[in-house]
C-alpha cells in the first residue's frame, strides 16, 4: 500500500483524466499515475480510440461530426504560440448532441492585436486551466467522430504540436475542411473565410473570432451543407468523399 501524502488524490485525478478520454473502468490498467508505462499506455489508447471511427458505408445521418475551433496567440506553434480558447460541438443527424468550451491559460501574454480580434485578454485567462489540465477532456470530446472546421489545419497544427511534445502522439481521426465542403456542395465560391460561407446561407455572424461563437456559426453551416447532401442524393460518407474530391 502506498501511504505517500496526496497519493489517493493524484490517483483519483489521473483516473478522471482517463475517463474523460472515453475509457471504461475495465480498460484502465493498474499502476502508478504519471509513470512511463502509463504515458506509453495513454499514447496507445489515443491511437486506438481515434481508429474507432465511422465506416465509409455509414449513412450521413449516423456519422458523428465534431466541429472544432481554437483561438491562439499567433499562427506558429513551433515558435511558441499557444492555444487560449477551445470550443467544439458534436453533431449527429443534423442535431447538436454535445458542446464543449473552455478558456485556456496559455502561460504567455495574449498579443494586443489578438485581444482586439477576439475580445479576450491575458487577464481573462489568468485563472483559466492550463492545456495540460484540459487536454484529456478535449481529446475525449473529439474522439469517435470526424473533426470538421474552417481552416481546420490551423487547429490541428496546434493540438498536434502539443500532443507531440506531451505524448509523442498526434490526432489520428480524419478531418474535413468546411471551406472545401462548402465550395463542392454549393458549386460556388471560393469561400475564403467563415464569414463568406455564413453570408451565403444568411447565417448571422455574431462575436466572430471567439471559439464558442465560431463553433455555433460552423455548426449552422454544417447543418445547411448536410441539407444540401440530402437534396443531392449524397447518402453515405463514401458518397460525400467522392463528391468533394
Amino acid at each position: 500500500m502506498n501511504n505517500q501524502p496526496g497519493f489517493d488524490g493524484n490517483l483519483k485525478q489521473f483516473m478522471n483524466r482517463l475517463f474523460n478520454l472515453g475509457l471504461k473502468r475495465g480498460e484502465v490498467p493498474p499502476g502508478s499515475p504519471g509513470s512511463f508505462q502509463h504515458e506509453a499506455w495513454i499514447r496507445r489508447m489515443l491511437k486506438e480510440k481515434a481508429s474507432r471511427r465511422a465506416d465509409l458505408q455509414t449513412r450521413l445521418e449516423d456519422v458523428l461530426f465534431i466541429v472544432l475551433d481554437t483561438e491562439t496567440t499567433g499562427f506558429r506553434p513551433e515558435h511558441g504560440d499557444q492555444i487560449f480558447s477551445v470550443a467544439a460541438a458534436r453533431i449527429q443527424n443534423r442535431s447538436v448532441i454535445g458542446e464543449f468550451r473552455s478558456l485556456i491559460n496559455p502561460g504567455i501574454e495574449i498579443p494586443k492585436e489578438i485581444s482586439l480580434l477576439t475580445g479576450i485578454t491575458t487577464k481573462d485567462v489568468k485563472e483559466a486551466p492550463a492545456l495540460d489540465e484540459k487536454a484529456e477532456e478535449i481529446l475525449g470530446f473529439l474522439s469517435g467522430g470526424i473533426v470538421i472546421g474552417y481552416h481546420i489545419s490551423h487547429d490541428y497544427a496546434f493540438l498536434n504540436h502539443y500532443l507531440w511534445r506531451r505524448y509523442r502522439s498526434s490526432l489520428k481521426q480524419p478531418a474535413l475542411e468546411l471551406a472545401l465542403l462548402t465550395e463542392r456542395l454549393t458549386g460556388e465560391g471560393p469561400f475564403p473565410s467563415l464569414d463568406s460561407a455564413a453570408d451565403y446561407f444568411n447565417i448571422p455572424c455574431q462575436n466572430r473570432h471567439q471559439a464558442d461563437a465560431d463553433v455555433r456559426i460552423m455548426s449552422s453551416l454544417l447543418m445547411n451543407l448536410l441539407r444540401l447532401c440530402i437534396e443531392k442524393g449524397i447518402e453515405t460518407l463514401e458518397d460525400l468523399y467522392i463528391h468533394i474530391k
